[in-house]
This record gives structure tokens, C-alpha cells and sequence, in this order.
């Protein structure tokens, strides 16, 4: 379903500019109003989970004219479900006091913020130029 299709590549731009935002925003100008995005909780849990619902999605819905069912779609989709996992962690971390085990955890998954962000954006980038190219 073309809507499926377009709300994955929506949501990959969305969820790394809302990683890398403030890396990006202090290299490029224009994406400055993404550089405090990671302090509001209920932006970040949204995009976050509205992530990793399409990538859920794009795992079973296929892209128009898309003839291998669930390879052409794998890479869009896990790093829509991993970019919005990466959110959630960050937003839930924000609210609840954590314990020592899970404060490792997510400062493990969070030292990778900027690159998950970045890539997502590039897949993006490119699933949006070219929809029928299989992406493994």
C-alpha cells in the first residue's frame, strides 16, 4: 500500500532528525529547530511510537510494485522499529527513576543516537528515490 510506503519514509526522516538533531543542527543551519527536540517527552515518545508502528506495518504491508514480499522493505522497516525504540527509551527515561541496569542499558543504546539517526534519514532518502530497489 502506497500509504504505508509513505508513512515509513516519513517516519525514518522524522525519528532521525529527532536522534541526530542536534548534531545536524549544529552542521547545517536549517535543521536548527530540531536541536532541542530530545527535551520534549511527548514529541519524542510520539514520533517514537508512530516509528516503530510503521515499521511493524512495512513489515507486513508490501511497497506498490514490490515482487519479494518482505526483503525490499527489511531495511526501512528495522530502523524504523529500532530508531523508535531508541526514542521510547529516551522519553521513558526522562519520566521514570532508573535503576542502575537499565541507566547502562540505555546509555548503551543512546552513544548511537547520531549514527542510527543519520542512517535513518539516508535510508529514507534513498527508499523514497528508489521504491522497487531491494534493500537487504
Amino acid at each position: 500500500m502506497p500509504q504505508f510506503y509513505l508513512l515509513s519514509v516519513v517516519m525514518n526522516v522524522l525519528a532521525g532528525l529527532a536522534l541526530a538533531g542536534d548534531f545536524l543542527g549544529e552542521k547545517l543551519g536549517f535543521l536548527a529547530v530540531w536541536k532541542n527536540v530530545r527535551e520534549r517527552r511527548g514529541l519524542i515518545i510520539g514520533i517514537g511510537v508512530a516509528a516503530v508502528a510503521a515499521g511493524l506495518l512495512k513489515l507486513i504491508f508490501r511497497s506498490p510494485g514490490e515482487t519479494i514480499p518482505v526483503a525490499g522493505d527489511l531495511l526501512p522497516a528495522l530502523l524504523g522499529i529500532i530508531q523508535g525504540g531508541a526514542l521510547l527509551a529516551e522519553g521513558f527515561r526522562q519520566r521514570v527513576e532508573a535503576s542502575e541496569q537499565l541507566e547502562s542499558v540505555t546509555r548503551a543504546v543512546l552513544s548511537y543516537r547520531v549514527p542510527l539517526g543519520v542512517a535513518g534519514l539516508v535510508v529514507a532518502f534513498l527508499h523514497f528515490l528508489m521504491p522497487r530497489v531491494l534493500f537487504l
